[in-house]
């Protein structure tokens, strides 16, 4: 399930910086009670540094399940083989894998430009739930066996496939599963120590099926996402697709130049009434600032905003 909302570029004077975890605390807390949600917890950092971590209910260091945040570390992991000479953003899954619809890129997998559709996850994934083993591959060999697609190649179009399938391309290409390629390329050196495949989610692994500390998520966003990291050193080198004037989506986040840096982000969600009900979110800003939150609570697009506006007010302010 995806929720998307567009993060404005802010370009206000400094604030004092001290004053930002304080403020961050008070603004989640008080967006957790207008939303209903029992619990949360959020950190902070500001140029890979922790600055905040915060538990409303939950400790402030408990494994939270990063649902579609799990993208980026499929995408990060991507480019650690493309940066190895073991992939190439041009190759397409028919010829990794041997099967399926010809033409479709790595590159419009990462950017959700390939046409694929419809997204059969959406109706699988609560089958799923609770259960053993990655299911990637069950919805690769489905994606790609469609005779009719419901999408246009080289337009945006959320689909969860795109990363089922690029979680298989994976592992083929390193020769090894994709849940352990990626904990040793990506999320082992990041710092994100405590990173695990969800008992809950583990399915739905490459798009969403990682849990961790929201503590070791920023780690991992410092690491792929910060001014040294291997997208965010030279994000215009990576496939992404525009979505308007300002903002495009790659490598698993939605980014906006903010010159002369990016700001990347995204949010997450599982709605499953009376099985499962969860969020997160996540942001990085050209500023060197960094949030990542998660809470108990199956939230609409508006309290996302809410969310959304309310961290970049105690940043910024």
């Amino acid at each position: 399930m995806i929720r998307v909302l567009s993060l404005v570029a802010l370009l206000w004077a400094a604030p004092a910086w001290a004053d930002v975890p304080a403020r961050l605390v008070a603004a989640f807390d008080g967006w957790l009670a207008g939303v209903g949600a029992s619990n949360g917890v959020l950190t902070a950092h500001r140029d890979g540094q922790k600055q905040l971590s915060h538990g409303h209910g939950w400790r402030a260091e408990r494994p939270v399940i990063l649902a579609i945040l799990s993208k980026s570390v499929t995408a990060v992991c991507a480019a650690t083989l493309v940066k190895d000479g073991k992939l190439d953003p041009k190759m397409t899954s028919a010829e990794i894998l041997g099967y399926g619809v010809p033409g479709i890129t790595v590159a419009q997998l990462l950017t959700h430009a390939s046409g694929l559709g419809p997204d059969q996850t959406q109706m699988f994934m609560q089958l799923w739930l609770d259960g053993a083993g990655s299911r990637a591959k069950d919805a690769t060999q489905r994606a790609l066996a469609r005779e009719m697609q419901n999408g246009t190649a080289g337009q945006f179009a959320y689909n969860n496939e795109n990363y089922a399938i690029l979680g298989e391309i994976i592992a083929k290409v390193a020769g090894a599963p994709f849940g352990d390629t990626c904990t040793a390329r990506v999320l082992t050196p990041a710092g994100a120590e405590r990173a695990q495949i969800s008992a809950r989610v583990g399915t739905s692994l490459p798009w969403g099926g990682w849990e961790m500390p929201v503590t070791d998520f920023a780690r991992f966003l410092e690491f792929g996402f910060g001014p040294d990291g291997i997208i965010g050193q030279d994000a215009a080198a990576w496939p992404a697709q525009p979505l308007n004037a300002h903002i495009s989506y790659g490598m698993g986040m939605f980014q906006r130049v903010n010159t002369p840096t990016y700001n990347f982000w995204h949010f997450g969600a599982y709605c499953f009434p009376l099985r499962l009900n969860t969020g997160s979110y996540a942001v990085r800003w050209g500023n060197g600032w960094s949030v990542v939150a998660a809470y108990d609570a199956c939230v609409s697009d508006a309290q996302m905003g809410a969310l959304d506006r309310a961290m970049i007010e105690a940043v910024f302010q």
